[in-house]
């Protein structure tokens, strides 16, 4: 079997590839901060095994301060390396140490060597070396400040209504004051804000709106929205007030994004970093939102791991939902290879993204994600193969689906 997964990874190299999901600042704020092996490569998801490992929470911070001197930091982490190096997020960056940088192992003698070697790559052109040249990325849809616009190389989906969600009261205010300072409002009515919110968006660059399986719950109704709304011009609604007008101007944009073709993708299952009660973005919350909007398009994130079967019942169950796999191979690999051959028996090849990186250190560890993309993908597929439920060929088309022409269909590009 070893050889048909060496051979769909070789056909998988020589695709083209959307990256549907990252958090990358620019390429000038990115390589302005200084590059080293807690930055860029054990950052972020790392780190949080190594908090899960032990490692204090309130370290972390610590760890990423470029301003303090790189070994000082690094005798917090090694005590951890250990223990987390077997974890998935750790091999994503052990593979862009070993292949990019010519380091096989992160340690205490290597970790100068990794970080001299990324500084000195930290110079413009960083982002086209790495995501275009190294990695055959076409696209990137991102979630930080990188916007290049509609048509350009660095597309933008917008995460406003995860913090209209997250703050309601502020997060409306927000909504209001721009409105104000756009359009002179508040004086037309809901609907015009909805318009207005996500026109600006798409005119802003968005190709599509970030929610998360949190941000559900009872929204108010039509006539109750717009007494809430006359209360809150004045300073008079609740917090609570302010939280159900929130959700129902979140059903309204889910509305909106839907007759403008916007794809709505949602954070679902496992969270980032460790303390957190991951049972809010249980991705069995959002069937209502399916129900609810069902011309709208819904890309859900992460193979709402650990609910991973019910992600596949979603998948088989609403015409509306596609299934991401962002950070999936970085979060278990195991489980990734496994959930896709389940999910093939539930879920149509058409509705499910093979990859993004998830990123928000730089663009380095991307370049890991992705081989272990390939490589997932290839086993799964190398399964079905030798037992005769698929040819090689189709394994093939399979794969430039999941990675190149379902994101880019599901997403308009």
């Amino acid at each position: 079997m070893q050889k048909i997964v060496d051979q769909l990874i070789e056909e998988m190299k020589g695709m083209p590839v959307i990256d549907s999901h990252e958090h990358l600042s620019t390429e000038e704020e990115v390589i302005s901060k200084p590059a080293d092996v807690l930055t860029r490569i054990y950052c972020h998801y790392s780190i949080t095994s190594a908090v899960a490992a032990g490692l204090p929470q309130e370290k972390r911070e610590y760890l990423l301060d470029h301003t303090r001197p790189l070994d000082e930091r690094w005798a917090v982490l090694s005590p951890y390396v250990d223990a987390m190096k077997e974890t998935s997020y750790a091999r994503a960056a052990q593979i862009t140490s070993r292949e990019l940088y010519g380091v096989d192992d992160i340690n205490d003698d290597t970790y100068q060597e990794l970080s001299e070697k990324l500084q000195a790559d930290n110079t413009p052109g960083l982002f086209d070396r790495i995501l275009k040249e190294k990695c055959g990325i076409e696209r990137v849809l991102n979630q930080g400040s990188w916007n290049d616009g509609r048509d350009g190389y660095g597309l933008w989906v917008c995460r406003y209504f995860v913090e209209l969600m997250r703050d309601p009261v502020a997060g409306l205010k927000n909504f209001f004051d721009e409105w104000i300072d756009k359009r002179g409002g508040p004086n037309g009515d809901l609907h015009e804000l909805v318009k207005f919110a996500v026109d600006e968006a798409v005119g802003e660059g968005a190709v599509g709106f970030k929610l998360s399986a949190g941000s559900v719950g009872k929204p108010a109704g039509r006539s109750e929205a717009k007494t809430i709304f006359a209360k809150y011009r004045f300073g008079g609604a609740s917090d609570g007030e302010a939280a159900a007008l929130a959700l129902w101007l979140l059903h309204e944009i889910l509305e909106e994004a839907g007759r403008k073709n916007l794809p709505i993708s949602i954070h679902c299952g496992i969270i980032w970093n460790c303390w957190n009660d991951f049972r809010r973005t249980n991705p069995l919350n959002i069937i209502p939102l399916l129900m609810q909007h069902r011309n709208t398009t819904f890309d859900l994130y992460h193979g709402g791991i650990p609910w991973v079967r019910e992600m596949g019942v979603i998948g088989n169950q609403y015409p509306n939902a596609n299934l991401d796999l962002v950070w999936c191979h970085q979060i278990s690999a195991y489980m990734t290879e496994h959930m896709l051959n389940e999910w093939i028996d539930l879920v149509p090849i058409s509705k499910i993204i093979g990859f993004a990186g998830d990123n928000p250190c730089g663009p380095e560890k991307t370049y890991g994600a992705l081989v272990m993309t390939r490589e997932n993908i290839a086993r799964a597929l190398a399964v079905r193969i030798t037992r005769g439920q698929m040819t090689e060929s189709r394994a093939v088309d399979v794969c430039r689906k999941w990675l190149y022409e379902n994101p880019k269909r599901i997403y308009g590009l």
